[in-house]
């Protein structure tokens, strides 16, 4: 599923993105709420680009911090975070591998 991505270019915007544009963009409470935000910033500030790739692609946690309130979202987290970069228009097709010649 994850491998149709450009989980680094994900990876990226939301590394470099100041935190209020990105509240102000993701979160709706369908499915992205404010729990939701909070935790994925914690994986994206916990992580460097290709550990944050792994976690995705495995659905794994780095070792972090999580509040009983993150912890009631974890089970379904990836998924609900899939479906708002979808919306959202930020989560773009992986671009083909090339070949070596």
């Amino acid at each position: 599923m994850t491998q149709q991505y450009d989980l680094p270019g994900l990876y990226q915007f939301l590394f470099n993105t100041p935190e209020g544009g990105l509240r102000k963009m993701l979160v709706d409470g369908k499915p992205m709420t404010d729990v939701h935000f909070q935790l994925l910033m914690k994986v994206v500030k916990a992580c460097k680009e290709e550990e944050f790739v792994k976690h995705i692609e495995n659905q794994t946690w780095p070792k972090i911090k999580i509040s009983p309130a993150e912890m009631k979202i974890k089970e379904h987290f990836w998924k609900d975070c899939f479906i708002t970069f979808s919306a959202r228009g930020i989560l773009n097709p992986a671009q083909p591998k090339k070949e070596a010649a």
